[in-house]
């Protein structure tokens, strides 16, 4: 059975690029436009891992990701950040604020890829 990826990014374009390749690899992408959406879908679907877009409109990327380790159900998937916002200080405030890891935009996609399948415990 395919690993879920649940993809939350307000920008069409690189949510369509993004389930596209997750789902060329193998793994069943869902989407969110919105860290409410995300937040919504998450009380149906346990994914088995989150890219979360940092900067979004009403509900940013960090105030999601305190969502989800707030919560015993969700604290547990694992949350890969993914922004433009590439400044130490943001980056570590993702890792503090509990992501596996922070990638910075424009990303490559190969090691979006293995850092992927390193965090769902799969070979490379």
């Amino acid at each position: 059975m395919a690993k879920k990826i649940l993809i939350v990014d307000d920008e069409v374009e690189i949510v369509g690029i993004m389930k596209f390749r997750l789902n060329s690899w193998g793994f069943e992408a869902i989407s969110a436009q919105s860290g409410a959406e995300a937040l919504e879908i998450l009380k149906t679907v346990k994914p088995d891992l989150l890219i979360l877009d940092v900067m979004m409109p009403g509900m940013s990327g960090f105030d999601v990701l305190k969502n989800i380790k707030a919560r015993d159900d969700l604290k547990n998937i694992p949350v890969i950040m993914v922004s433009v916002a590439s400044s130490r200080a943001e980056i570590e405030r993702g890792i503090k604020t509990g992501a596996a890891f922070y990638f910075t935009k424009p990303y490559d996609a190969t090691e979006l890829l293995a850092k992927i399948k390193s965090i769902l415990g799969e070979s490379k």
